[in-house]
């Protein structure tokens, strides 16, 4: 199913970090005005803004909310054949409190969650062969207009 398809109640969830550098802040309340529009044209059904840790413990996370909703956001990329590398990442950092090296899982600045009739539909940012889908893109394609200048779509060079 394509953020297009519609089954019944559409929900999307707009997902950003705790902190945001102030860039990243001023797009946050564009996206937020957005989704509001799409909500008064019918587009959209409900929509929330929440928070998220830039980054949990891989092991043992704290936030296991944070965790399961990357473990559900994976196992969409992986059904559809898609990735959320290099947007969702892991790296090795330093604990704050033990000081310890372990494995973090790094999350992207903004993430857009779309559900249908409350399953996972689409997950924004997320690479598409050698295609990036942005944010900007799961709003036009809400939009059902491949045209908008929001949408704008950039090759992406894989992590390593």
């Amino acid at each position: 199913m394509t953020p297009t398809e519609r089954r019944g109640d559409r929900r999307v969830a707009l997902h950003l970090r705790e902190t945001l550098p102030e860039p990243a802040a001023r797009q946050r309340d564009r996206l937020a005005d957005r989704l509001r529009e799409l909500e008064a044209a019918g587009q959209v059904d409900s929509f929330e803004v929440t928070t998220c840790p830039k980054r949990i413990r891989r092991e043992d996370p704290k936030d296991v909310a944070a965790r399961d909703r990357y473990l559900s956001f994976s196992r969409w990329a992986r059904d559809r054949g898609v990735r959320l590398l290099p947007f969702f990442a892991t790296r090795e950092c330093y604990a704050a409190d033990t000081g310890e090296l372990c494995d973090w899982l790094v999350f992207p600045a903004i993430t857009l969650a779309v559900y249908d009739e409350g399953d996972l539909v689409a997950v924004y940012p997320h690479a598409d062969g050698e295609e990036y889908r942005s944010v900007a893109d799961g709003l036009s394609a809400l939009a059902g207009d491949a045209d908008d200048p929001v949408g704008d779509r950039t090759s992406v060079v894989p992590a390593d």
